[in-house]
């Protein structure tokens, strides 16, 4: 078994295009409209319309974005975004230059939750820090 994506719901698709694909270098993959009766059963709403836009980094692994035209997309409250509650709390990228790629994202306006730190795993010191997407989404980026 292996990942295949994570699906993150978006407000406003261009500006997380210009997050996930522009800035952190996502290559897109799929971009169309859905709807349908199939759709709203599978997504358990009623008269769906969503844009699904697929993102894909260098091996593989994807990340799908939602931008739901209807229903409209529901805000989670701010407590939710944080560590320490339950659910999905981050998305982690492994990067190969974390301090080339913290210029770039300096660069283009993303800020960084928190500075580079390093991290011990079982012996192995690796470099850590966090971005947030446009809608809220923990961004861990690692170096190995």
């Amino acid at each position: 078994m292996r990942l295949n994506h994570v699906a993150i719901s978006v407000k406003d698709m261009e500006r997380s295009l210009a997050f996930w694909r522009d800035a952190l270098g996502l290559q897109l993959i799929q971009d169309r409209m859905l709807s349908g009766p199939d759709l709203d059963m599978a997504l358990m709403e009623t008269g769906t319309s969503v844009r699904m836009v697929i993102l894909a980094d260098e091996v593989g692994s994807m990340i799908e974005l939602l931008g739901w035209e209807s229903p409209p997309v529901r805000e989670r409250p701010p407590e939710h975004l944080k560590f320490a509650s339950t659910g999905l709390v981050e998305v982690c990228l492994a990067v190969s230059d974390l301090e080339k790629l913290e210029e770039d994202l300096a660069k283009k306006g993303i800020r960084f939750r928190t500075p580079v730190w390093i991290l011990n795993i079982e012996g192995l010191d690796v470099k850590v820090t966090h971005v947030v997407d446009p809608d809220g989404v923990q961004v861990e980026l690692i170096q190995l």
